[in-house]
């Protein structure tokens, strides 16, 4: 068509020379503008399904709201199935019930404060297994020493290293009680009477996992540990001289320059990208305070949580 057009020689009155200048495909412009306003109408309906999922979220928190109950002479918040279930979750706060009443989970209670409530040590006695599930800070190490005292525990459940588990989510929730721990190693770490709540450091626990690597002398890297400064990184070499002592931050660029480290400390969380690294650097021995979820430890490297 476009080559018949050309040899047209006049048109109406006028003489004419037509030639053909661009074939364009009008369905490319249509689609352009399809996709154009088809963005427009998905960004609308994503506002729109936003707005719809606050709505549930409140209706949601407003329906386990009314599910947690003040139980016992302290008027403490807990789930609704707290009395009737064989098994106890404690936690910290009524945050703490709500978030894992979101989940389904009704048999918990909060302790409200570092103080534990006669209450719920009689409580957690009737008991089948008792599980606290802390935060992962100093206020809830405060708290586990405290029960660990006072109550038979079984398990230990915590929330990542600096987070709460009011603000966890479905998924981490799952998966901190998946990864609960036996109360009985962290209970061997505790000594003295009660009234008086002597706790030893880590001393003991800990000169059991440096024996698994021969070290020369323990009370260096116990010394290391329980003077750590915050958020620092400290290495020794094989005969326990100090290499280095900086901040975690630029641990993984600055720990390259000290090629014979032996011995890792760390305030801080182990990583998969660290635990990479101080596998081919051939590290013998790493204390940290905490470490990332599924981490795989190889047998010739030791591991101390802090």
């Amino acid at each position: 068509m476009a080559a018949t057009v050309e040899t047209v020689s006049r048109v109406g009155p006028c003489e004419a020379e037509i030639t053909l200048i661009e074939i364009r495909d009008v369905r490319e412009t249509k689609r352009k503008k399809i996709i154009e306003r088809a963005a427009q109408l998905l960004k609308q309906w994503d506002q729109k399904s936003l707005e719809q999922s606050e709505i549930e979220e409140k209706m949601d928190k407003d329906i386990k709201l009314g599910e947690i109950i003040s139980w016992g002479p302290d008027k403490l918040p807990a789930g609704p199935d707290v009395e009737k279930n064989p098994d106890l979750i404690i936690v910290e706060g009524r945050a703490d019930v709500l978030n894992l009443l979101r989940i389904g989970i009704k048999n918990t209670i909060a302790v409200q404060g570092t103080q534990v409530p006669k209450s719920v040590i009689s409580l957690g006695k009737k008991k089948k297994t008792v599980t606290c599930f802390l935060d992962g800070d100093r206020g809830g190490t405060i708290i586990l020493n405290e029960l660990l005292q006072l109550l038979k525990i079984d398990f230990v459940a915590r929330a990542p290293d600096g987070h709460e588990v009011e603000e966890l989510t479905r998924k981490q929730m799952i998966k901190a009680l998946q990864n609960k721990r036996s109360a009985k190693d962290l209970r061997d770490m505790t000594s003295g009477s009660t009234e008086g709540k002597k706790y030893n450091t880590k001393e003991e626990t800990l000169q059991k996992y440096l024996k698994k690597v021969k070290i020369k002398d323990e009370a260096i890297i116990v010394e290391a540990i329980n003077t750590i400064e915050t958020g620092h990184s400290i290495g020794f070499n094989k005969s326990l001289n100090k290499l280095f002592d900086f901040p975690v931050g630029g641990i993984f660029e600055k720990i390259r320059d000290f090629k014979d480290t032996q011995y890792l400390i760390i305030d801080g969380v182990l990583t998969k990208r660290l635990l990479s690294l101080s596998i081919n650097m051939k590290i013998k021995f790493i204390a940290c305070k905490n470490k990332e979820d599924e981490l795989t430890i190889p047998e010739h490297l030791v591991v101390f949580y802090f």
